[in-house]
């Protein structure tokens, strides 16, 4: 008997993030049962009419300059739609799985819309299935939807396949039946410290490169914690908390140091690793003991890395030892300067001063830090933004990020975007680089002043007040604003690199 055929399908921007931990996962728990595996993944594909995440954030001064050059990576100069489809007919799948978020689903549909031309069952899987199912399930190729955590259920799932079982009872599934959508009860969450060490085999190689501080480097990503404590409302991790809370259990999770010393192990080696990527929203969140212990184990490895943390986990000599083990860099999240608007929309509690008080022990010690913003929120004026510039202004950070505000199925604020009018109930959002789905009337931010606000931002924070007028004038895409910009943005890399 054939073995049973199953290809992945990883919709992504081009040269966004690291190789999937997910997809890595379900690898290392399907292969060991017999299954043959394949992968389609769009990271290196161009984007029709777009550049890549790392190409916009490099224009708008978010990042330090770097070429992909230097490690031979370069994107692919074929259509995704045509390969994918060559795919499936060399490879003949007998299961597609595919993971998508919600602002890879536009991309994802570009995939579907071939497979649908395919007799091949397929399953959705991610945060936006999870919560947004009967929008997926709506698409003439999907079948199956995956809602929560997967690894139980897509190693059940594709073995009753294979097995010609009912699948009608596995929990997490969605499904389609007699015009319906039928959703079963979530199973309880798996033991994060019992999974295998995740299996990138499936990647190609010009993957793992990641530009960290202008030098592209081997990058592995690795997982410590899953979930987040916290419940800020720009954010899912509310609503997955409350999917699982009746049974009782919390989703956010912290693995053991005994997991996290095997997984680095054995991936440095398995992957010849140069830099290692920690993936968790929160890294310090977890008790002393087994951070101490990650610091004693560290040491050994002797690779750089990169975390991401809250002001409110900062402590010297905390940071001190981040950096005596090898800490590259590291990013936190501010999202918005004005305290009351972040504690009563966003939900986010920690005070100002806590802040600049972090990212001054961060630069004292000599970790990078890069401030992470957000703009384009409900309810947000100009004002506003410019209380976020100006606490940028007084921390100190060897970079700044500016997305712009997603209003994500599943987070809080989704609902009351909805409520206000500001975002159609059919809204998928696309892809975030260029994109701006709000448009919210006056006095609060209109779409043009938030890709103006978004293309300046690093201006207004880096150069002196008196170029303030310029960088205004560069919020307008035309002739002349895209003059004065290239001419400030030039300024500030000379300044500032």
């Amino acid at each position: 008997m054939s073995k049973y055929k199953i290809l992945f399908l990883y919709p992504n921007g081009l040269l966004m993030n690291p190789p999937a931990i997910s997809i890595g996962i379900f690898t290392a728990l399907l292969k060991p049962k017999g299954f043959e595996l394949a992968l389609f993944d769009t990271t290196l594909y161009p984007e029709k009419g777009m550049k890549g995440s790392d190409d916009a954030k490099k224009e708008n001064l978010q990042v330090k300059p770097f070429d992909y050059g230097t490690r031979g990576v370069k994107p692919k100069e074929t259509m995704p739609e045509d390969d994918l489809r060559k795919k499936i007919q060399e490879f003949t799948p007998d299961l597609i799985l595919i993971s998508m978020l919600e602002c890879t689903y536009q991309r994802g549909l570009e995939l579907l819309n071939v497979v649908k031309d395919f007799d091949i069952p397929v399953m959705a899987g991610g945060v936006f299935p999870t919560f947004a199912p009967e929008k997926v399930l709506a698409h003439e190729a999907v079948d199956f939807v995956c809602v929560g955590e997967g690894e139980e259920t897509v190693v059940e799932f594709c073995e009753n396949m294979a097995a010609g079982k009912d699948c009608s009872q596995i929990k997490n599934l969605c499904f389609k039946k007699d015009g319906q959508i039928i959703c079963n009860p979530v199973r309880p969450l798996v033991d994060i410290n019992s999974l295998p060490v995740p299996d990138y085999s499936l990647f190609e190689p010009e993957r793992f490169f990641r530009p960290m501080a202008g030098t592209v480097y081997q990058t592995i990503p690795v997982e410590t914690n899953r979930g987040c404590p916290f419940q800020c409302a720009f954010c899912n991790s509310p609503s997955m908390a409350k999917l699982y809370k009746s049974h009782g259990q919390t989703f956010f999770r912290i693995k053991n140091i005994e997991t996290i010393k095997r997984e680095i192990r054995e991936l440095v080696k398995a992957w010849k690793a140069e830099y290692i990527y920690f993936s968790s929203d929160n890294f310090l969140v977890g008790p002393q003991a087994e951070f101490d212990e990650f610091i004693d184990f560290y040491k050994e490895i002797k690779l750089p890395f990169w975390m991401q943390t809250r002001p409110e986990t900062v402590t010297k000599e905390r940071i001190q030892k981040l950096k005596d083990v090898g800490c590259h860099r590291m990013s936190m999240g501010l999202e918005h300067g004005n305290a009351e608007f972040r504690t009563k929309v966003l939900k986010k509690t920690f005070d100002n001063a806590t802040m600049i008080k972090a990212s001054q022990i961060i630069a004292e010690v000599g970790v990078p830090l890069t401030v992470n913003n957000i703009i384009g929120f409900p309810g947000e004026t100009r004002d506003l933004v410019f209380d976020t510039i100006e606490l940028n202004r007084q921390i100190t950070a060897d970079s700044v990020n500016c997305a712009v505000f997603a209003p994500f199925h599943g987070s809080p604020l989704h609902k009351v975007c909805l409520e206000k009018g500001y975002i159609a109930d059919d809204l998928i959002l696309g892809s975030l680089n260029t994109a701006v789905p709000m448009d919210m009337p006056k006095p609060f931010l209109t779409r043009q002043d938030i890709q103006g606000i978004r293309r300046v931002f690093v201006l207004y924070v880096k150069l002196p007040r008196e170029y303030w007028p310029k960088i205004k004038r560069a919020e307008t895409f035309d002739e002349e604003g895209n003059r004065i910009f290239n001419e400030l943005r030039q300024i500030c890399l000379e300044k500032y690199n």
